[in-house]
């Protein structure tokens, strides 16, 4: 199964935390701090595009949503921590 990546630039705080949650509640997991990753494929990326549209400001705001498949997913290259595993103190981590 493919993955979506969603990352964001978003200049309000308010609509910027609602998006997070947003996402979050879509089955996303943050990465960084404006980039989401989870399972699944062009639907879930639609879905996480039209609840951004109801959030953001196209003006001033952008959303992506990338699918990637599970092959290209696999040989990420992480350095540093992943926001949602803050105890993972490898360097470089091959998911």
């Amino acid at each position: 199964m493919p993955y979506v990546v969603v990352f964001y630039d978003v200049s309000d705080n308010k609509r910027r935390d609602l998006l997070a949650k947003t996402l979050q509640s879509l089955g996303l997991v943050r990465v960084q701090r404006s980039v989401f990753m989870g399972r699944g494929g062009y639907t879930k990326a639609k879905e996480a595009i039209r609840a951004a549209s109801r959030i953001v400001d196209a003006r001033t705001d952008s959303v992506v949503a990338l699918v990637v498949p599970e092959d290209y997913a696999r040989r990420m290259l992480v350095y540093g921590g992943i926001m949602s595993d803050p105890k993972q103190k490898q360097a470089v981590r091959v998911v």
